[in-house]
């Protein structure tokens, strides 16, 4: 008897890819902020319909400290889940501005042990962006 098959599933016999960590980091625009956190569900959506990663948890980041002691939301961070690193970086770097990702939004991941970014710039992406300093939260410095 012959059972449908999934065609996100591996073949028989083979190993399924090791989930790898990416994160992506939305700088927030004053005044403009996502209350619903829809991006996160857009992303989930389009990495689960290609079966290559979900969306695993999400928050919001705060800036430097101001004047009066407060501090404003600086970015929202997107923790996901991957098995295909490159269609997953190609997706979100199609998906991002189509949800209306600002200007210095990053995908943050790691080939090799290197910690490497895409930025979102005016004029596109910049890739594979080496990760220096502590502004990454990463606690490494320039070489």
């Amino acid at each position: 008897m012959n059972l449908p098959t999934d065609s996100a599933s591996p073949p028989s016999g083979a190993h399924p890819q090791r989930p790898q960590f990416v994160y992506v980091k939305i700088p927030v625009v004053k005044d403009a902020a996502d209350p619903f956190h829809w991006r996160e569900d857009e992303i989930d959506q389009v990495l689960s319909d290609k079966g290559i990663g979900s969306v695993i948890g999400w928050g919001s980041s705060l800036g430097t400290v101001l004047q009066d002691g407060s501090r404003e939301i600086a970015f929202t961070r997107i923790d996901i889940n991957v098995t295909d690193l490159t269609m997953a970086r190609a997706l979100l770097q199609t998906t991002l501005p189509a949800l209306e990702a600002p200007s210095g939004t990053e995908i943050h991941y790691t080939i090799e042990q290197q910690n490497l970014e895409d930025v979102l710039t005016p004029s596109g992406w910049l890739l594979a962006q080496p990760v220096f300093g502590l502004r990454h939260g990463l606690g490494l410095t320039r070489r």
